[in-house]
């Protein structure tokens, strides 16, 4: 029976338990070493330690493999609702700088990457990366302006932008430099980051009088 037999049997999620976890983190890991280019459902497999038929029972491609890890990833790191606007900064700058540190992080990194270096779209996984971070910082801001806690108007992409291109900076020049930076520094980083988003934040806003 071959993989596309097994997809249209409709079987859903891989019946291994943890299966699932260990497959999306396979592929992010795979990704980040062999590329768009060289990632091959056969490769995460054997990274996860599963059969290739476990695979193809969920996902009946590469392109759907990476869609669901770089969204199953992103959600998770950045579906953060601490109660404060400053609070979810935090902790959403120390979820990201402490991912881009590890293996699976490098790989979302080399996922963005890639993305917006081909000349074309390489799968419908370049959407996600696209649009899954985004969506929850707007999130984040949405419920500070309803709370009173941000202005109505403020580009969110700019917040976006910094906690994001801080996090990613931070990972680059960790591996050119040859450091390792331990969870005190992150966390240091982390409340300089949003220190900062925030006094634009405050700076932006319209003086009353």
């Amino acid at each position: 029976m071959s993989p596309g037999d097994e997809q249209r049997r409709g079987r859903g999620r891989p019946r291994t338990p943890g299966a699932e976890d260990k497959i999306l983190g396979a592929a992010l890991d795979e990704y980040g070493e062999r590329g768009w280019a060289g990632f091959t459902m056969d490769g995460v497999a054997r990274r996860a330690g599963v059969g290739k038929s476990t695979v193809y029972l969920r996902w009946p491609d590469k392109d759907a493999l990476l869609t669901d890890a770089v969204t199953n990833r992103g959600m998770a790191l950045t579906a953060v609702d601490t109660g404060t606007f400053e609070g979810d900064l935090e902790q959403l700058a120390l979820n990201l700088l402490r991912h881009f540190h590890t293996a699976a992080g490098w790989a979302a990194l080399r996922v963005t990457f890639d993305c917006a270096g081909a000349s074309e779209r390489l799968g419908e996984f370049s959407q996600a990366v696209s649009q899954v971070h985004g969506r929850q910082v707007e999130q984040i801001c949405q419920r500070a302006i309803d709370r009173g806690e941000m202005m109505e108007g403020f580009p969110l992409g700019a917040v976006t932008e910094a906690i994001y291109g801080a996090a990613m900076v931070n990972s680059l020049s960790e591996r050119l430099e040859g450091r390792t930076d331990d969870d005190a520094a992150i966390r240091t980083r982390a409340n300089a980051v949003v220190a900062m988003v925030l006094s634009g934040i405050a700076a932006a806003a319209p003086r009353s009088g």
